[in-house]
């Protein structure tokens, strides 16, 4: 059904903000805005149609990762099942579905994450190999929801979204595409856009002099190469994040020496939710645990509870001071003095000085051990340059390499990898340029209808980050329902919202860890300055906030003047259902007898 809306430019020109009273067209606040109203407003005509009857609504989801996947699963839940008229499609640049999944194949590529607490969460997979599986098992896993969800009926593989831009007059954004596989462009249009390209997508060479000049294997752990051989090589890994930890017990036993150069050290923690994996990272699961899991629903969704709780449960150790953080501290100290104990004189060098979990938490399943072997090298000096043979320190030291692989990251800056174009020209891109501020990680000010699933100050830190995605998605088309069902052309976060998110984030996080004074993604890269990465709370904190919108801090405009033309002919929508049910407040048959 479509709404009957009474004078579409009239409407558009008066946009009523259905929160505050705001004039969309003289920007008059408050009371104030009724005076202009009364000379300006058409003449009303209330809908024919039913409450709640919807519109036509057409969403592109732009990144068919984790997220996208998901998208299309809640997407048939929410609008498909009930019979509302809302179109979808995806659109992914890879070859394939999968997101980090499919990208990253570097040797030793793993989840952090205890495996049970990676999956969605209506399903679990009792079928998972070990306690913290690697990158292809879990991309087949994702590949086959995709397949189990019909995903490939809405997803456009090799098609790489260049730009999005909001024509105001249609209420529409036109995003434009390229099809990497015919070399065309096309453009597509939709009422709402949801970028759901993750924080670490966009991966980047390190800025380094003369990096592109070496003659030897040149590798990114995110862009891996996985016919070059390191067998019996001169090896060396820039990097000691997540990855660079990853895959340096890879490279150690089968490189003729490995060359592990440093920018700033890193602090090795224990695995995650470890009382579920008794063996560590070598926990493996039985076939016979695997099918007593799946022959036990009841078992397996207690395991899975308990997996997602231990997760939820640790943001006490990001609290600067707390006791949590002082014994996680200690006890990581101890766990990296006792791997280094051969090389006594690394533990200086290589144990941190800022808070532990300032930098993203990283249980080093055998890094440092394979620090500490005879044919490993750990280099502290800043580099000075790459050379077509190797690379040089600033101390002058030279280093000859057969295989460079710089396990260096991502763009982490938020910024998205099209440009997007909101009201009145404002370039999402350059407005972040300097400071990415959003409205909880899901949407910015003057940008209509478009929505994040991992934007700045998102859950990327702790709690169980598919949970996060999913409530992302549940929020976003909690206003796609509203776009559809109330009359309204579009909603964004009004600027003193999201600028009042920003004070309170800067404020709370001067009591957390990830202000303590480390190099970090979480400050795009930088030692000092504005925490831009995860959630200021904790899981459950963002979970439960995240139930309830706060509609009194968005920008509202109807399609008409008046708000409550979708309150229609005076029906509601299941008076006209044959063999409705128009008693449903009724649920109980009545109270005993005493």
């Amino acid at each position: 059904m479509t709404f009957l809306t009474n004078g579409s430019a009239n409407g558009s020109a008066n946009g009523v903000n259905g929160v505050n009273g705001t004039n969309s067209t003289n920007g008059t606040n408050g009371f104030h805005a009724t005076n202009a109203l009364t000379t300006t407003r058409p003449t009303y005509a209330y809908s024919k149609q039913p409450l709640w009857a919807p519109r036509s609504i057409r969403m592109v989801v732009i990144g068919c990762g984790v997220t996208g996947i998901a998208a299309v699963k809640l997407f048939k839940d929410r609008f498909l099942a009930q019979g509302k008229p809302v179109e979808l499609v995806l659109y992914e640049k890879n070859t394939s579905v999968g997101g980090t999944w499919f990208e990253n194949r570097y040797p030793g590529c793993s989840c952090d994450v205890p495996s049970h607490t990676y999956t969605y969460s209506w399903e679990g997979n009792p079928y998972w190999s070990r306690a913290y599986v690697g990158s292809d098992e879990l991309f087949a896993y994702f590949e086959g929801r995709a397949k189990a969800y019909g995903v490939y009926d809405y997803v456009k593989l090799q098609h790489k979204v260049r730009s999005v831009v909001w024509n105001d007059e249609m209420a529409q954004y036109e995003v434009t595409v390229d099809d990497l596989v015919n070399g065309t462009t096309v453009t597509d249009k939709a009422e709402v856009v949801i970028n759901a390209t993750g924080f670490l997508n966009t991966w980047k060479w390190p800025d380094i002099s003369g990096l592109q000049s070496f003659q030897g294997t040149l590798l990114h752990s995110a862009h891996y190469d996985r016919s070059a051989s390191l067998d019996g090589k001169v090896v060396g890994v820039i990097g000691t994040g997540s990855s660079g930890i990853q895959i340096v017990p890879q490279v150690q036993p089968v490189a003729k020496h490995l060359y592990c150069f440093y920018r700033s050290p890193a602090w090795i923690s224990p695995e995650l939710a470890e009382e579920l994996a008794p063996q560590g990272r070598d926990t493996i699961y039985t076939k016979e645990q695997q099918d007593a899991w799946a022959n036990d629903p009841d078992a397996f969704l207690k395991l899975r509870k308990r997996a997602a709780h231990i997760l939820n449960d640790g943001f006490d150790i990001i609290v600067k001071g707390s006791e949590v953080q002082k014994e996680s501290t200690q006890k990581s100290r101890e766990l990296m003095e006792t791997r280094l104990a051969r090389r006594p004189e690394l533990i200086e060098k290589l144990t941190p000085k800022f808070a532990l979990g300032c930098r993203r938490f990283t249980p080093g399943h055998g890094y440092l051990e394979a620090l500490c072997e005879d044919n490993t090298t750990v280099l502290t000096e800043n580099i000075k340059e790459v050379t077509a043979t190797g690379i040089t320190l600033v101390d002058g030291t030279s280093v000859a390499l057969d295989v460079l692989i710089c396990a260096t990251g991502f763009n982490t800056s938020f910024c998205p990898p099209f440009t997007v174009i909101g009201e009145n020209g404002a370039v999402l891109n350059d407005a972040w340029k300097t400071e990415p501020t959003s409205y909880m990680g899901i949407a910015a000010a003057g940008f209509p209808n478009y929505f994040m699933t991992s934007g700045p100050n998102s859950p990327s830190a702790h709690g169980t980050l598919i949970g996060c995605l999913e409530t992302y998605l549940h929020y976003a088309f909690t206003a796609v329902d509203k776009l559809m069902t109330e009359n309204v052309k579009k909603l964004a976060p009004l600027q003193a919202a999201v600028d009042d998110f920003q004070e309170h984030k800067d404020d709370i996080v001067k009591d957390l860890v990830w202000t303590s004074g480390c190099r970090s993604w979480y400050k795009n890269g930088a030692i000092e300055g504005k925490v831009w990465g995860p959630w200021p709370g904790s899981g459950p904190h963002f979970l439960e906030f995240m139930l309830r919108p706060r509609w009194e801090d968005w920008q509202i405009t109807y399609r008409g003047a008046n708000r409550f033309q979708f309150l229609g002919n005076g029906k509601a929508a299941r008076e006209l259902e044959k063999d409705s049910d128009l008693a449903w407040l009724i649920t109980q048959p009545g109270a005993k007898a005493v």
